[in-house]
């Protein structure tokens, strides 16, 4: 049975104009063999490329300043980019779109004069702020026009990226509400969450998505966690399985080791595999060789179970 290689999204751009880097992000990602592919986000961070486009934001260079009542942009804020990366990939491999959540979203911004909700608010002895619930719910019809964009140029796998996921004392229960309104207008849905979910993947499993990608050192970890349990949830686990915090290159060995252990685990009809997170802070020749070491891995596995 294939296993399915992916990316979680960004990818090292250097000094290039976005245009020449999304297609150096595509060529390197489709020579290493990587069945799905990004753009490699390479236009800017994950809120500010979404910001610039949301209405009710003023954005003054890396702050996302909220001035007014947050609601959806007119056309698609990222459209251009996965089209040229599409176009360039020319079914060599197939593209998908990369939303930031709402809940992210919601936690990265400052609330200035005039916006109409209620400050962030940290409680003594919590870990996470409180955001207000109608800012997080308005973020999650912002972003849900921009997976309806997406889904209607014909991105049909768009991954929703919610780090904020795994914090501790997060409000899980309005995220997961959020998210439900933006995947409901994707046919194939992703979230990833990036950091220690042993905990928040209580609920996370319950997630409106098709598949859920998270570190495979982390997922490992839980018993619970099960064939029979992702089965009768309906769900697909990416494992993560490619350090991203560090230039070492894992061998063809220890990657195999690594997706063995998601496939002993969960078996191999129920998992793809990818790196933990996205690469951007990476060497590009570093980032390249990573893939190229996950998909040979991969096919290794393949082979050796078939």
């Amino acid at each position: 049975m294939k296993i399915t290689t992916t990316v979680i999204g960004s990818y090292p751009y250097a000094r290039m104009a976005p245009e020449e880097a999304i297609e150096r992000a595509v060529d390197e990602q489709v020579e290493a063999g990587v069945d799905v592919i990004s753009d490699g986000q390479v236009r800017a961070d994950m809120v500010g490329i979404f910001a610039q486009g949301i209405a009710g934001f003023d954005v003054q260079g890396r702050k996302y300043n909220v001035v007014g009542k947050i609601g959806p942009a007119q056309k698609a804020i990222s459209i251009s980019d996965l089209i040229v990366a599409r176009d360039r990939a020319a079914g060599r491999a197939k593209v998908k779109g990369t939303l930031t959540g709402p809940t992210t979203m919601a936690h990265c911004v400052i609330l200035l004069e005039g916006a109409p909700y209620k400050p962030h608010d940290t409680p003594k002895g919590a870990q996470s702020m409180i955001v207000d619930r109608e800012l997080v719910m308005d973020m999650a019809h912002a972003m849900a026009a921009e997976a309806k964009f997406l889904s209607e140029a014909g991105f049909d796998t768009i991954q929703v990226d919610e780090p904020f996921f795994s914090m501790p004392d997060m409000d899980l229960d309005l995220g997961l509400e959020a998210l439900g309104v933006v995947t409901k207008e994707i046919k194939t849905s992703a979230l990833h969450v990036c950091g220690d979910i042993t905990e928040s993947m209580k609920k996370l499993i319950d997630a409106p998505v098709d598949i859920i990608a998270c570190e495979g050192g982390h997922l490992a970890r839980i018993d619970w966690l099960t064939p029979a349990m992702v089965a009768e949830k309906k769900k697909k686990i990416c494992w993560g399985v490619i350090a991203v915090n560090t230039n070492d290159v894992e061998t063809v060995e220890e990657v195999k080791g690594r997706i063995t252990a998601g496939v002993e685990k969960l078996g191999v009809e129920n998992i793809l595999v990818s790196p933990d997170c996205g690469m951007r802070v990476r060497k590009p020749d570093a980032a390249k060789r990573k893939l190229v070491n996950m998909v040979a891995a991969a096919r290794e596995v393949e082979r050796e179970l078939a």
